[in-house]
């Protein structure tokens, strides 16, 4: 596991137990983001992490001051990702992503992906509300 990855899996298991859930929720997303609400962000892809069980994009988005603010974005397991049409291969570093997501409800710089835009004006999507990611 890289630094990245067990920083990442250690702020979730802070959040989560912050939040007073158990184990037994590790999939609701109910106790870390706001579900009520979408965010859509633009920005440049700094490292993609194709794993299971979930994914998730490191993305730099630029602000109207021109500060540059590092978004953890989670998303389904990297098959949901390859049956939808992304590969490993198919956004690389560097790329500019539109992401439609639920923002984390404590405001830091974290989200649940719904859909991405790879530029080419395609919404794929990749949050099922009545299945499991």
């Amino acid at each position: 596991m890289t630094i990245r990855m067990v920083r990442l899996v250690a702020l979730c298991g802070f959040l989560m137990a912050g939040a007073g859930i158990g184990l037994q929720a590790h999939h609701s997303l109910a106790g870390v983001y706001d579900l009520a609400h979408e965010m859509v962000l633009v920005g440049t892809l700094e490292k993609l992490n194709f794993t299971n069980p979930h994914s998730s994009i490191e993305l730099n988005v630029q602000s109207k001051d021109g500060s540059i603010t590092k978004w953890t974005l989670v998303t389904a397991s990297n098959t949901v990702l390859t049956r939808q049409g992304v590969t490993k291969s198919s956004i690389k570093p560097g790329d500019v992503l539109k992401i439609t997501m639920l923002p984390a409800k404590n405001g830091n710089p974290l989200g649940f992906i719904k859909s991405l835009d790879l530029g080419d004006g395609k919404d794929i999507k990749l949050f099922f509300e009545n299945q499991q990611n």
